[in-house]
């Protein structure tokens, strides 16, 4: 389908000269006589069907001459008269036949007429009515006259023959002098200034000759913009080897910088897909040589897209790249790489600008000591300096987010202990707070020990602790879980220097018993059941009273 105009183009094009003056002398020429034919056509046609009419009304007033003497025959009945006036009218070329009537009888008719008569298809019949000489109103007779088509038609055609000739002749004489009109004052300087345009070299500043004659008109104007085109051309030349010899210098500056900044760079196309990236960028994705020269562009047999590199946060770097292509803007994410071999996690800012329509360029920045210090920051706001385990404010947002997100059937298997130390104060007394903080990091590691990474375990305040369990299924779960914690903490606790402390905790149990327990109601249970195991003797866990909760599954109260 596409084939067609590319070969017609072609064919078209070896047919025509190369030379606008020859071309457009062919145009003109070829365009005149089109038009001409056509003109002449019309001009034949029209003449024809005029020269036809003509030559009917000329039958008509023929007839009109020979009337009064046809009125005269008709009337004395005259037969050699009329035979003359018939020899007449046939004198003509278009008439072939002719009758002559005196009343109902034939006064004399050509030999042709009888067959005419009988087939009249072909002929024109022209008749006219004849009165008397002396008498106006009365008849004394009828002449028909046959005229043949086919020799008006012949008429015609030679008349509108000759005038196509006249008019054919004066069309060529018309096309020539146009042609040469337009040869010497258009096509012939437009050639010229085509030749010197050809030869001119706009490095040495030529400038063309306006054609004799054309200073004045368009031509002389179009070589003058040429020339001023050619003068601003070649001071943009020199401009702009200038400016290449100053980004050359800029270019190398630059890939100094991009090759030893310590900032990973990279460049990337809406894809993903690693167009560049410098040394740095390698360094910090730990990539090998091979992945290196394809980011580079040195090989495209395996591609890197930065999601890839990225694989364990994918999902976000393809959101951040699909944000900045819709929205045009930078943007930018954090990301943390767990490297082989390290214990400690690396931070990076993945940022992405838009430069183009089909080009972004990123940067890697290592944030690792500020996301460091940020977390120690966050972590010192949640987590008790002594103990390392959450202190009040993160428990409560601890509560807080176990509460509001979930279910209530999970909410039917949390229990929340109120752990207080017993006989703390005397370890004071008799050890002194170091001895004092010695016993609290002890008591907090058995804490941890005794319940998952999935509960919540906490320092409240002074030697105060909170341990929220989460799925289990009884009371007399949590209980069993409050003795063996309760077990442990009775054990001596070794101080150094042959000293040891004797401690115990009296802990409080609590379970939510209906949708409407918030986190601050369970806790008041909680306490309330540890100060009925303080006020019982020490050293044991109670439960505080609890009903049915629907879609937990125990019953119990104690």
């Amino acid at each position: 389908m596409n084939s067609t105009p590319d070969t017609s183009s072609d064919w078209l094009h070896r047919l025509t000269p190369d030379s606008i003056v020859a071309r457009t002398t062919l145009s003109i020429l070829v365009l005149s006589l089109l038009l001409g034919l056509i003109f002449m056509a019309a001009a034949s046609m029209r003449a024809q069907k005029t020269e036809e009419a003509r030559l009917q009304v000329g039958l008509q007033e023929l007839l009109s001459t020979v009337e009064t003497t046809t009125s005269i025959a008709c009337f004395l009945g005259d037969g050699t008269l009329a035979k003359e006036i018939s020899q007449g009218l046939l004198s003509n070329h278009s008439v072939t036949a002719v009758r002559i009537f005196a009343g109902d009888s034939t006064l004399y008719e050509s030999p042709r007429a009888a067959a005419t008569a009988a087939r009249p298809t072909g002929f024109t019949v022209i008749s006219r009515k004849i009165n008397s000489p002396f008498d106006t109103t009365i008849r004394v007779g009828e002449i028909s006259l046959y005229a043949s088509d086919a020799e008006i038609r012949s008429q015609a055609r030679r008349y509108s023959g000759n005038t196509a000739l006249v008019l054919g002749l004066q069309v060529a004489l018309v096309a020539v002098a146009v042609a040469l009109v337009v040869f010497l004052l258009i096509t012939r300087p437009i050639k010229g200034i085509s030749d010197e345009l050809h030869r001119l070299e706009v490095s040495t500043g030529m400038q063309l000759r306006i054609p004799a004659g054309n200073k004045t008109d368009e031509i002389g104007r179009l070589v003058s913009d040429v020339n001023s085109l050619i003068g601003r051309l070649t001071t943009l030349l020199d401009t702009e080897r200038e400016l290449r010899i100053e980004h050359e210098v800029q270019e190398r500056k630059m890939k100094l910088i991009f090759d030893k900044a310590q900032t990973g760079i990279f460049v990337i196309d809406p894809g993903g897909i690693i167009q560049s990236s410098n040394p740095a960028f390698a360094r910090m994705l730990e990539l090998d040589a091979a992945n290196q020269a394809a980011n580079e562009g040195q090989t495209r047999d395996a591609p890197q897209r930065l999601h890839e590199l990225l694989s364990p946060h994918g999902t976000q770097v393809e959101q951040l790249l699909q944000r900045c292509l819709a929205t045009g803007e930078a943007d930018e994410i954090d990301l943390e790489l767990s490297r082989a071999g390290s214990p400690v996690n690396e931070w990076i800012e993945l940022s992405i600008n838009p430069i183009g329509p089909a080009i972004l360029q990123g940067v890697l920045n290592d944030i690792t000591e500020r996301k460091h210090r940020e977390l120690s920051t966050r972590r010192l706001a949640t987590h008790d300096a002594l103990t390392g385990l959450l202190n009040r404010r993160g428990i409560e947002s601890g509560l807080t987010d176990l509460f509001n997100h979930s279910s209530l059937k999970r909410l039917g298997e949390t229990a929340i202990l109120r752990i207080d130390l017993d006989y703390f104060k005397q370890v004071n007394d008799t050890f002194g707070h170091e001895a004092g903080d010695q016993v609290l990091n002890h008591v907090a590691r058995i804490l941890e020990d005794s319940v998952r990474r999935t509960d919540i375990v906490g320092r409240h305040g002074g030697d105060e602790f909170l341990a929220v369990l989460v799925g289990v299924e009884t009371p007399a779960k949590a209980q069993q879980i409050a003795d063996s914690m309760i077990e442990r903490i009775n054990q001596p606790i070794d101080l150094g220097s042959g000293n040891f402390a004797h401690v115990s905790a009296s802990i409080g149990i609590a379970m939510p018993t209906g949708p409407g327990d918030t986190a601050e109601v369970v806790l008041r249970r909680a306490d309330s059941a540890m100060y009925v195991a303080k006020e019982q003797g020490r050293s044991q866990a109670r439960i505080a009273s609890c009903q049915a909760i629907p879609g937990a599954n125990y019953v119990a109260t104690v």
